[in-house]
């Protein structure tokens, strides 16, 4: 079951809210769930947002998706609930996982997947379920894509595992209110738990600025409707694994891991930095690793599901 939370515009909400249902529905193949959030003008919603967000205040509207997404984890017949937020709706979401962390049995919290756009949240919670092994390698450094990937590199460690299993936000770089969110806490260690790509572009609007440039659709029909392109540019844009400074590396994952929870393959065709710490270079000519790579929420396009960890993507 998929459900969306997103901001909602000042002019015919209810059908900007409905545009994006649809886009949803389209991209990934499945019915789509929106939660509404009725907008007051765009002096009202900024007061909304800096209450929500300053002061962690469950609005109505935070409380009836609470009580949507809360209903959809614990039913026995869902063994996946995917939560797709947006804007305002990153703020909302962010407390609803607070909530459901209180309140939620693991078992339930581990169905969950969450994935962002343009998050306005200033933190986001994921705790990890087991103590971490002491890191001896202290070295810290940021991988980036050309839209970047904001993880952490230096010597392999164990991989700890969190409530959430499954959290990605995608944001442009020149979006204000990523910048204002996503793209400026997440450098605040242990604030924003997930994996962070980051677009060179602009914009906010969900459908006409995120999923047109990351998921576009194909312009011909497929048996009479549009489908997502199995190519695109920001997909197939390489990652730069490079070093750099970063407070939150050690609680962040891996390449190794990110590839692998994204249903990727650490193999000899994929050049991945944590394995390249040996003065031998390899024989056969490797390629750098794409964005959708590291990208699970691209394996959900057209109706497709991320293979079980570890088997690899076709």
């Amino acid at each position: 079951m998929t459900q969306s939370i997103g901001s909602s515009s000042t002019e015919s909400p209810k059908h900007w809210l409905q545009a994006n249902i649809d886009r949803l529905s389209l991209t990934f193949g499945r019915p789509v769930t929106g939660v509404h959030n009725p907008t007051g003008g765009i002096v009202f919603d900024l007061v909304q947002c800096i209450i929500q967000r300053d002061y962690c205040y469950a609005t109505q509207d935070i409380r009836d998706a609470y009580a949507e997404i809360k209903k959809s984890l614990m039913n026995p017949y869902h063994t996946k609930v995917v939560l797709i937020l947006h804007s305002q709706g990153g703020i909302e979401g962010g407390l609803i996982i607070d909530w459901l962390l209180a309140e939620a049995p693991q078992g339930a919290l581990r169905r969950l997947e969450v994935y962002t756009f343009g998050n306005a949240a200033n933190h986001f919670n994921s705790p990890s379920t087991s103590v971490p092994q002491p890191i001896l390698d202290q070295a810290s450094s940021v991988q980036t894509t050309n839209g970047r990937l904001i993880t952490s590199l230096g010597a392999p460690r164990r991989h700890v595992p969190r409530a959430i299993r499954y959290i990605e936000h995608y944001g442009n770089s020149h979006d204000f209110v990523a910048r204002w969110g996503v793209l400026n806490f997440a450098r605040v260690a242990n604030r924003y738990m997930g994996r962070i790509f980051e677009r060179p572009g602009n914009g906010h609007l969900l459908n006409q600025h995120y999923l047109d440039y990351m998921f576009p659709l194909d312009p011909t029909l497929r048996n009479g409707y549009r489908v997502a392109l199995d190519r695109n540019e920001f997909m197939e844009m390489d990652v730069d694994i490079s070093a750099r400074n970063d407070a939150n590396s050690a609680t962040r994952e891996g390449p190794r891991d990110a590839m692998r929870s994204s249903g990727g393959q650490t193999t000899d065709d994929v050049r991945c930095q944590v394995e390249l710490d040996t003065p031998i270079t390899p024989g056969a000519k490797s390629r750098a690793p794409k964005v959708k790579d590291f990208s699970r929420l691209w394996l959900y396009r057209n109706g497709l599901s991320p293979p079980p960890e570890g088997e690899g993507r076709e």
